[in-house]
């Protein structure tokens, strides 16, 4: 498993070159299967579409709240090269989605499937996906900030009762196992089962989130959405054929194989590091990285559809202690290191060990040269051409962390 990721999902740069990445491990490497940061349930229509089935990408790609497509301009060039690639590659390559359902912002796209699939199967839990639906969907939003910032004034018992819900639902599922087997069988019960869990992860992480925001952190359970785009694609595996190859496209702060210390803003144990402990050598995490350009400010707002405004901005220069400090210098074109290559060229010339690596606007506190097997750096990023329309913002945040925590990379 390759995982490329990136230090924000709004830049062209980045999706340029894991455009070109993915298309050489496809064709060069046997890779087959493309797995992104993508809605799990909303992933099997881009599947289908993928492998030569009817529909419009757009469509399926469906907008979020703040009116931008649900995958970058040059994400959804990626998906079409792969339709035109499945038309004669034996095998095809698969699409997964892993993630929660929007981002964590709406319960709807994972629950209106499990209603459809318990209408057959046991029409007597569907109450229980039609409770939770309408208990949440005062909350639903473009990201998993919405409904973050709509808790802070929800009465504890309606959260409390949602979660409930969710837990009798989830028990439902599962000890009803074998009969729905039975009568929908393997593989719209997984899908069921899986849809069920994202609704489940996506009410923990959105607690989480909201106290977040509420000044009351904790990265545990901050790690629920990371939990699940971990568990999709180690289940993903274990029903793949022997030999399988994927390439997972996800933010950098999902891929990184170490944990995070506590009390960080972020998720306590990432996607990467849950992966890293199953698969060891067999996962490798590259981040992607610039020497600076334009990028995007997010900053909540409870006011905003997508939870938080965006804004064009230039990123700030790198500081001294982070991985960009590292390739200063490097002429101006895409630079692919390994990190262990990286420490050693710290160790010659005495520099500083890196303890931060830029997103957005900011810096994480991430251990770069243990987190990622690899950095690439393009010299300077413009942004998607979906967000040309960015207002910009004066001032670059110079060495500010970046805000928001996990609502951040969404």
């Amino acid at each position: 498993m390759v995982a490329l990721g990136e230090n924000s999902h709004q830049v062209r740069e980045f999706g340029l070159l894991r455009d070109r990445m993915v298309r050489f491990l496809v064709v060069e490497c046997g890779f087959t299967v493309y797995a992104a940061e993508f809605g799990a349930a909303s992933g099997r229509a881009v599947d289908a579409w993928i492998r030569g089935g009817e529909g419009d990408l757009d469509a399926l790609l469906t907008p979020r709240a703040d009116g931008y497509p649900g995958q970058s301009a040059e994400g959804r060039d990626t998906l079409r090269w792969l339709r035109a690639h499945n038309a004669t590659a034996s095998p095809p390559v698969h699409f997964a989605g892993l993630d929660v359902p929007a981002a964590g912002g709406s319960l709807a796209p994972a629950l209106e499937p499990v209603a459809a699939y318990l209408a057959d199967v046991d029409p007597g839990a569907v109450r229980y996906v039609r409770t939770a639906l309408d208990l949440a969907e005062p909350l639903a939003g473009g990201s998993g900030l919405v409904p973050a910032h709509a808790r802070l004034s929800l009465d504890p018992a309606v959260q409390d009762r949602l979660s409930a819900t969710l837990g009798r639902l989830l028990n439902r599922v599962t000890v009803m196992r074998e009969i729905y087997l039975e009568h929908g069988g393997r593989q719209a019960y997984e899908n069921a089962l899986a849809d069920v869990w994202a609704a489940w992860r996506t009410d923990q992480m959105q607690r989480a989130m909201s106290e977040l925001l509420g000044g009351t952190p904790d990265a545990a359970d901050l790690a629920a959405r990371d939990r699940y785009l971990a568990d999709s694609l180690l289940g993903l595996l274990d029903r793949s054929a022997p030999g399988t190859r994927m390439v997972l496209v996800a933010h950098n702060a999902h891929i990184q194989r170490t944990a995070n210390p506590p009390g960080s803003p972020l998720a306590r144990t990432p996607m990467g590091h849950a992966l890293a402990q199953e698969l060891g050598t067999d996962y490798v995490s590259m981040a992607l990285t610039s020497g600076g350009g334009r990028t995007v400010a997010n900053v909540p707002d409870p006011t905003h559809p997508a939870g938080m405004r965006q804004s064009a901005t230039q990123a700030p220069p790198a500081t001294p202690d982070s991985v960009e400090a590292l390739f200063a210098g490097v002429p101006e074109a895409p630079a692919l290191v390994d990190t262990r290559a990286l420490r050693a060229h710290a160790r010659q010339h005495d520099l500083p060990e890196p303890a931060r690596i830029r997103m957005d606007n900011g810096f994480l506190p991430v251990p770069a040269l243990d987190a990622y097997d690899a950095v690439i750096s393009v010299p300077s990023t413009t942004l998607t051409a979906d967000l040309a329309d960015l207002d910009v913002t004066p001032g670059s945040g110079e060495g500010a962390d970046a805000g928001a925590g996990a609502g951040n990379y969404r």
